[in-house]
């Protein structure tokens, strides 16, 4: 009998903040469509063994409090964020329940940069008497403790956040990727996370938009864009980044009194601290190596910024619609080129499957032989807005934005992998969607 692999990622399930949780009720019914699908008698469900995988960032530790100092996390702390969890999604855990009480169905969490609490041993136990009620089945809910997990001999799974330097998680893994140990009681957070958690955190909760565009947006248009609607948050942003400095720096010191209400002002100085904080969190971590190659990634930031700034003092409406053109999305492009290395480097592997970027993407290598898959997200997207979609309405919406009433056009998408194994015979990966809710269907992604 076949073996089957579905692989989702990035759900981001928090605490139901309406503005910090995107998993709401379209995406709870869909995977419990997938869910149904995949049991004994689903149209996924013709084998013996079916494993459900969620690749890194199923919960939002990152965005949820409390907040430990000194860039930390410990198993308390994330225990009182897992019972939020668990009181704002009991359906998902019902779900996953169901799931595993057939016969040879079993769940996989594997750590991503949200979530890097699953490494604790108490977060995992809570997490399964979540699932497993009296079910008593341990053996059908896994942690994944490396790095990276291959369910097939074939097939490769990580989160992607390692080739990502602000995401990279730096203390639970050795350099092959193995545990250093199996009960840790603290774990350093990416410098993604502190950036938001000590910096950003206030942009983070009244802006979120920047998380749901498709494609994304780089951090200088972000930055661009917040110094023409909402200067006083990038003014004070840029005073809690200072203080993460491992030296003394005084933020916006180039600015008069006054300057930082101009916006193309404020933005050349606020880029200045940022590009600052960035080069001495570098400094302190010389063992990353970006995988796009630094150079090219230095230029086309400073490109960029000479682009947006030239754009800054022109009139608010063409100056937004410029800030909003699409450009290479960094994140994206570093994950998609990990990717592709770990299967250039592994001539055994068919297939490298990764999430993090939000993005779906479909990447053949080597002649086809080789494929790069990455399971995009289940949050909410949009569309870019356009030239011609800049109104004054638009504006405002981003200024104060409505969740009730977004006017981007949707995109989202419910993608995951399905990957099918006959003993003996190579894997054969697709990239899917589902629609239609819990009587819905999937469909294969071009």
């Amino acid at each position: 009998m076949p073996k089957i692999k579905l692989a989702i990622s990035d759900l981001h399930l928090a605490d139901g903040h309406p503005l910090l949780d995107s998993f709401n009720d379209h995406q709870q019914s869909a995977l419990e469509g997938l869910l149904n699908a995949a049991s004994s008698n689903g149209s996924l469900g013709d084998a013996e063994d079916v494993e459900l995988i969620i690749n890194g960032d199923c919960f939002d530790f990152l965005m949820m409090r409390p907040y430990e100092q000194h860039g930390t996390t410990n198993p308390a702390t994330a225990l009182l964020k897992l019972e939020k969890v668990f009181a704002a999604h009991r359906p998902f855990f019902e779900a996953l329940q169901r799931f595993i009480s057939f016969p040879g169905r079993h769940v996989t969490f594997i750590t991503g940069n949200h979530d890097v609490e699953l490494i604790f041993q108490e977060v995992q136990a809570r997490i399964c008497e979540f699932i497993l009620g009296e079910l008593g089945r341990r053996e059908c809910v896994d942690f994944c403790h490396t790095r990276s997990y291959r369910p097939l001999p074939d097939v490769y799974i990580e989160h992607g956040n390692q080739y990502d330097f602000w995401n990279r998680i730096c203390d639970i893994w050795d350099e092959q990727g193995q545990p250093l140990t199996l009960k840790p009681q603290a774990i350093t957070l990416p410098l993604g996370t502190q950036y938001i958690q000590r910096g950003a955190h206030h942009i983070n909760a009244q802006y979120s938009y920047f998380d749901h565009f498709e494609p994304g947006l780089s951090f200088t248009r972000q930055v661009a864009l917040l110094c023409l609607l909402t200067p006083e948050s990038v003014v004070e942003t840029v005073q809690h980044v200072m203080a993460m400095l491992s030296y003394s720096r005084k933020p916006l010191a180039g600015l008069s009194p006054g300057e930082e209400r101009i916006p193309v002002k404020l933005f050349v100085h606020a880029i200045a601290d940022f590009a600052a904080f960035q080069e001495d969190m570098v400094a302190h971590a010389p063992d990353f190596t970006e995988p796009l190659g630094q150079e090219a990634t230095q230029a086309d930031a400073m490109m960029e910024f000479i682009q947006v700034s030239e754009v800054m003092s022109l009139p608010l409406v063409e100056a937004i619609t410029a800030i909003f053109t699409p450009g290479v999305y960094q994140m994206a492009e570093s994950t998609a080129k990990g990717m592709q290395h770990v299967l250039h480097s592994d001539s055994t592997l068919r297939y490298a499957i990764a999430g993090h970027t939000h993005m779906d993407r479909i990447d053949p290598i080597n002649n086809g032989s080789q494929v790069y898959l990455n399971t995009g997200s289940w949050t909410t997207r949009f569309a870019l807005p356009g030239p011609g979609e800049i109104t004054p309405e638009v504006i405002e919406w981003l200024r104060r934005p409505d969740w009730n009433a977004i006017p981007f056009r949707d995109l989202t998408r419910l993608v995951f992998a399905f990957i099918h194994a006959e003993k003996g015979a190579p894997s054969n990966a697709s990239l899917c969607a589902w629609e239609g809710g819990v009587k819905g269907t999937y469909c294969v992604l071009a």
